[in-house]
């Protein structure tokens, strides 16, 4: 791969991360080299959240996490661009859906993946979508990257839910469903939409995904996973009046929780019976619920 091809496709700006959020552990595995997990949580400004920036962060990708290249790129004047942020959300979410959590954990792991692992968007989903709110079937997202030293195609499934324990595994059961029953078909979305001008990217990511084709130990497929939940911790710890203060107490007690998790993913996905990899980015939140609200004010102005 030739230098610099895949930094050209990434559009989420890596000090965006570092500005808005926090890593507490990176990259933990956690079984047989096979389940990875890094925990992240939104930063404090003077001991009050960031949630709402985060959420306007994630907002000014919108169009970028919508569209394919040629939507928005070298765009010549901000009419353009305007017009394409508005179409944008009417892709991205349906306002009509009080229930529905889920675009805004998907453009959170897009978000993660480009700026955090480096692994830019090969195909926009949403711009496959028909109607708004009417999610294209399959994953929710399809990344390509370098990690562990392996070209990595990566297939995204958000889940976000107030009990940590259902998110989990209903994220955990909705991959294995996927690799069951449609994974043909994102390869046949990828073959027809890959989002790669470099011919010799595309050819190498077409190539590997062909079932005649002989398969290269330096390559593999792995399942990004964003999961967020209500974590009640987040109270307690906001007693504290010195902002430096309340970081590390979010890092000492989040430990705790990762401790939780690891056994939890352990126990859930065993190996061989689980042959697949995974990724996940987990991250705790106040309240999900509020979160979504929050967000839908930020794109149409309305509860």
């Amino acid at each position: 791969m030739k230098a610099g091809v895949l930094q050209e496709l990434i559009d989420v700006k890596k000090e965006h991360y570092n500005a808005i959020l926090e890593e507490v552990v990176r990259e933990i595995i956690i079984v047989n080299n096979r389940v990875e997990a890094s925990f992240h949580f939104i930063k404090y400004h003077d001991c009050r959240d960031r949630e709402e920036d985060f959420l306007k962060t994630l907002r000014s990708y919108i169009f970028y996490y919508c569209f394919p290249r040629n939507r928005y790129r070298n765009k010549s004047n901000s009419l353009e661009a305007g017009n394409l942020t508005w179409e944008a959300r009417d892709k991205f979410f349906n306002p009509n859906d009080p229930s529905n959590t889920g675009e805004l954990g998907e453009i959170s792991l897009y978000f993660l993946l480009e700026s955090y692992l480096n692994a830019p968007q090969i195909v926009s989903k949403m711009s496959l979508k028909t109607t708004a709110g009417e999610n294209y079937k399959g994953s929710d997202g399809i990344h390509f990257g370098i990690h562990n030293n392996k070209k990595c195609l990566f297939y995204c499934e958000s889940k976000l839910d107030k009990d940590r324990s259902d998110a989990f595994r209903n994220c955990i059961n909705s991959i294995l469903e996927f690799h069951k029953s449609k994974r043909d078909f994102e390869v046949s979305i990828i073959r027809n939409n890959i989002d790669i001008q470099d011919p010799q990217l595309r050819k190498a990511i077409i190539d590997f995904l062909d079932p005649t084709a002989d398969k290269k130990d330096d390559w593999a497929e792995i399942n990004a996973c964003f999961v967020g939940y209500d974590w009640r911790k987040f109270a307690e710890v906001e007693t504290e009046t010195d902002n430096h203060v309340l970081h590390e107490q979010l890092r000492k007690r989040l430990h705790s929780e990762i401790g939780d998790v690891k056994q939890y993913l352990a126990e859930r996905i065993q190996y061989p019976e689980v042959k697949q990899r995974f990724y996940f980015f987990v991250m705790p939140f106040k309240d999900i619920e509020n979160l979504r609200i929050k967000f839908m004010e930020l794109l149409y102005g309305i509860k």
